[in-house]
């Protein structure tokens, strides 16, 4: 089932601040190659006042905490006409957390890929994903989405997405 990645305000003045950034980084670089793999669409967002991006080259910028508050945002995302989509990025329990819970209300299957996410400190992370699953946010890793994603080891793109995996 084909899925949108939304990767999170990965910006360089934040993220040099956030708890495991070097490991998220890692997760987010993985996700997005197999994406791109898969050919399944990217979204990258930028939050006013965060410095400049750290992946991608075309983004919505936003000044909202939930990128679903964004027009911009929705309409990219409407466009696609893809109900699953895979949320990872910075903070996870401001604008992850509030982006998953908006666009879950307006019909979205929304999965949040928890180790390529994570917030200035370890406990707003944890509280963050304490209330996802309150609020029926699925939650995966890295790993386990791409195999999702791919179904079979008999996948066209196996040995491509194999070797992210072994990175």
């Amino acid at each position: 089932m084909k899925a949108i990645l939304v990767v999170i305000d990965m910006q360089e003045k934040i993220a040099r601040h956030v708890e495991g950034i070097e490991e998220v980084k890692k997760k987010i670089e993985k996700i997005i190659k197999a994406f791109e793999i898969f050919n399944f669409p990217i979204i990258y967002t930028r939050q006013i006042k965060l410095g400049k991006p750290l992946y991608g080259s075309h983004f919505i910028e936003k000044s909202t905490f939930s990128c679903w508050k964004e027009r911009k945002f929705v309409e990219e995302i409407e466009k696609l006409g893809i109900k699953r989509v895979v949320l990872v990025g910075i903070e996870t329990h401001i604008c992850v957390i509030q982006t998953a819970i908006h666009m879950k209300k307006d019909g979205y299957e929304v999965e949040v890929a928890v180790d390529a996410t994570s917030s200035r400190n370890k406990n707003d992370k944890e509280i963050a994903i304490e209330r996802m699953k309150q609020e029926g946010i699925k939650l995966t890793s890295v790993e386990m989405l791409i195999y999702e994603l791919m179904e079979s080891a008999s996948h066209e793109k196996f040995k491509d997405i194999l070797a992210i995996i072994k990175e």
